[in-house]
């Protein structure tokens, strides 16, 4: 029981170490000014009408899984290592899923937006410009929906981790495939209506960030 929680403080603090950053910070600062500026210049709605141009059942076919297996799959990961073995890839891997959410969940709780599938206020560049106080003005459905993308940047923490920490190269080339694919679907999957393009880069910032953090302390592995 001792080691166990000795374990899980240990993992915590790793977690904080990875929030609790200047870096993180600014990244944020960075990621809130790329979404402003990407709504008021019609960017986001542009790229939302093009997804809107898809046959639905082509979208949902390729879009569908991973958003769902998205939900899940970044603490999969860090699971399965624990049961090959590789409990230090699972430790890292862990670390910047429980980074990312923090820092995610912290974001969509003082901030929101309007999502793409809403029905108010009508077309597409007056929603992609509407902007609210989180939980605040939305309720908690901001901490589900809101911005940035959560999927995109736990699911790219991860990736990105394993990607740079796994010596084996076809498991690097499965992970950035797993990170384009979700980071995909959150712009163009469901015909667009999961989230803007500007919630995904910043979901894409926040888990660049937070992947170099760890991976800077850790060595490139020789690949196989």
């Amino acid at each position: 029981m001792t080691v166990a929680a000795g374990l899980a403080t240990d993992i915590l603090r790793g977690v904080l170490r990875e929030v609790m950053t200047l870096r993180v910070y600014l990244t944020c600062l960075v990621a809130a000014g790329v979404t402003f500026l990407l709504a008021q210049l019609g960017i986001d709605a542009a790229i939302n009408d093009l997804a809107r141009l898809q046959e639905p059942n082509t979208s949902l076919f390729w879009s569908a899984f991973p958003m769902l297996a998205g939900l899940v799959m970044p603490l999969l990961v860090p699971a399965v290592l624990v049961f090959t073995g590789e409990t230090k890839l699972a430790k890292t891997t862990f670390t910047a899923f429980s980074a990312t959410l923090i820092i995610v969940s912290i974001l969509k709780g003082v901030s929101s937006r309007v999502h793409p599938e809403a029905i108010h206020p009508i077309g597409t560049l007056a929603k992609s410009q509407v902007f609210r106080f989180g939980v605040l003005e939305s309720g908690f459905s901001s901490l589900i929906e809101g911005w940035p993308s959560g999927h995109t940047a736990t699911n790219g923490a991860v990736a990105l981790v394993l990607a740079w920490s796994t010596p084996y190269r076809w498991l690097a080339l499965c992970a950035w495939g797993w990170f384009v694919w979700v980071a995909s679907a959150t712009v163009f999957g469901i015909n667009g209506d999961v989230h803007w393009l500007s919630d995904t880069i910043a979901g894409l910032l926040i888990a660049s960030t937070v992947a170099l953090q760890i991976n800077s302390k850790t060595g490139k592995p020789r690949e196989q």
